[in-house]
């Protein structure tokens, strides 16, 4: 029930757990999309707690959102199991996450009073949302293997941004160092540290380096494809690349 986008944390430690939980919910008749709902909740609860801003409550808040990324598999083993994926159930579970991150970041903003920065990393994280539906498509690698490793959607940033040129393997660890679930076990693990405000810090970075990807790699695209033209009679564009 694992998938190959699975990253280290939750091919290792969050998959060997949801696994386990799906295995109980599957005894119950419970649909996958509220099972996503049900555990968006979490995400909710933990944010109250970063809003607080002391040691505790932030530590309380990112442990529940680590426990929000491993029950976050529990939807999609379910859905597979029983057989009922569907585009909807992928689109609201990636619309899930995608609050879960802006409320991360705008509570743990504002319990750090580093108000100003939660902002703008939740702005970061909504452009670069928006600037990979702008450049959708394309297999980068040779190996099918790694194509698998990354969800469809970042196929066409990864080759339009010109970052394969730096080697797949390269980019195979730069994404697995930098996805969801690694980034909110190291969160976890920061808030447990004392350095809650390293988390902005990263996160604004990773957010921040990821827009200027995709914006490159969206700008690209939509130049290649303003470069296919239809022949018109009369006209002669020779062999003019699309």
């Amino acid at each position: 029930m694992s998938k190959p986008q699975d990253g280290f944390v939750s091919r290792f430690l969050n998959r060997p757990i949801s696994r386990r939980i799906t295995r109980v919910l599957l005894k119950f008749p419970i649909h996958p999309n509220a099972c996503t709902i049900a555990i968006f909740a979490l995400a909710l609860i933990a944010s109250a707690f970063l809003v607080r801003g002391d040691y505790l409550s932030i530590v309380i808040g990112a442990a529940i959102f680590q426990a929000f990324s491993i029950l976050d598999g529990c939807d999609g083993e379910i859905a597979r199991a029983k057989n009922l994926e569907s585009k909807f159930g992928e689109r609201l579970d990636n619309f899930c996450d995608f609050l879960a991150s802006l409320l991360y970041v705008l509570a743990l903003g504002l319990g750090l009073h580093h108000w100003s920065e939660g902002i703008i990393c939740a702005a970061l994280i909504t452009i670069n949302e928006w600037l990979l539906r702008y450049s959708n498509g394309g297999i980068w690698a040779d190996s099918s293997a790694l194509n698998e490793s990354f969800y469809a959607r970042h196929h066409g940033m990864i080759e339009h941004s010109g970052l394969i040129t730096l080697g797949e393997r390269f980019v195979w660890w730069l994404f697995q160092l930098t996805k969801r679930d690694m980034a909110l076990f190291v969160f976890s693990i920061l808030a447990l540290l004392g350095y809650a405000y390293w988390i902005l810090n990263l996160w604004t970075i990773v957010a921040g380096a990821s827009v200027v990807l995709s914006a490159i790699a969206a700008i690209r695209f939509g130049v290649a494809n303003s470069d296919v033209v239809v022949d018109e009679p009369g006209y002669d564009y020779g062999s003019q690349q699309e």
